[in-house]
């Protein structure tokens, strides 16, 4: 289930990704801005996480593709509920020569739109530190309406951040906004 986003590509992660994978999860300015604790990654854990990927089916991860398809970053929904048509999304832009542009916003209206369309999904939540302040503008811009603050909930550079959950509802989305 590979998606088309202008010149990228998503598509299902492969063991060709390991490596970038492991390069950009590992740059302490990634690695600052994510929401979930990273002690560091191995290639072997990176090579374990695209195999558990490959078989999740309660997440839908891709691997974000440029032209030659190299690994420039991954996204995806994870914790994809269809009880309740709940489902996580996050990006996360590995090659620094992409980031700040248009990627991010076109990779992400691609997974909504996916969310929504094709997996019927009625909300989409997403976490994001406050010390992330760019993605955070981001996600007010994109349509997320924020629902609560988690009050000094991770711990990044010696301190601890708060971290703010956002939802979107199908019935609020607007693509246009992008």
């Amino acid at each position: 289930m590979a998606i088309s986003v202008g010149d990228l590509l998503l598509r299902r992660p492969e063991p060709k990704d390991v490596e970038a994978m492991y390069r950009y999860r590992n740059d302490p300015e990634i690695v600052a801005a994510l929401g979930a604790f990273s002690k560091g990654y191995s290639r072997s854990d990176m090579m374990e996480w695209v195999e558990r990927q490959r078989k999740s089916t309660d997440d839908i991860v891709w691997v974000i593709a440029d032209a030659q398809d190299n690994c420039i970053g991954h996204c995806g929904l994870y914790q994809i509920n269809s009880i309740t048509g709940v489902a996580e999304t996050a990006i996360c832009i590995g090659a620094p020569s992409f980031r700040g542009g248009q990627t991010g916003r076109e990779v992400i209206k691609a997974v909504i739109n996916y969310a929504f369309e094709q997996l019927n999904l009625r909300k989409i939540r997403g976490d994001v530190l406050s010390s992330n302040k760019i993605s955070l503008s981001f996600t007010r811009k994109i349509g997320f309406k924020e629902e609560c603050v988690l009050h000094e909930q991770e711990y990044r550079n010696g301190q601890y951040v708060d971290v703010h959950v956002f939802g979107l509802f199908r019935r609020d989305w607007n693509p246009e906004l992008l």
